[in-house]
């Protein structure tokens, strides 16, 4: 069982929702002390629509797991975390950490 007070809120974009796979995942902290400082985007968003704020939900940790379970297995990675989600055969595969410039593992986003 998940407690969602203990991860705060996630924010999500819409396209997510959709189904659309995620594509981008960054953390940054967050001003508000319900917010963990999780943003997540999807494959399909672009710059216009990262602009406006309607496109966006806050989500509990028990959706987050619904829809990416890994989210949770990385949740603990410090502010400034920003990884590009790597896909084969539309099956997630790892992450590129754009920081580094590098594929990276759960282990070393985890450190």
């Amino acid at each position: 069982m998940i407690n969602d007070s203990e991860y705060g809120g996630f924010i999500v974009s819409n396209n997510v929702l959709l189904g659309y796979p995620i594509r981008y995942t960054y953390r940054n902290e967050s001003k508000i002390k319900e917010l963990n400082g999780w943003t997540i985007l999807s494959i399909k968003d672009d710059d216009a629509f990262v602009s406006n704020p309607q496109n966006f939900v806050i989500l509990s940790a028990t959706s987050i797991k619904t829809i990416s379970p890994v989210m949770l297995e990385i949740f603990p990675a410090k502010y400034g975390t920003d990884l590009c989600w790597l896909y084969e055969e539309d099956v997630h595969v790892g992450f590129y950490d754009l920081k580094t410039e590098k594929e990276t593992t759960i282990d070393e986003i985890l450190k």
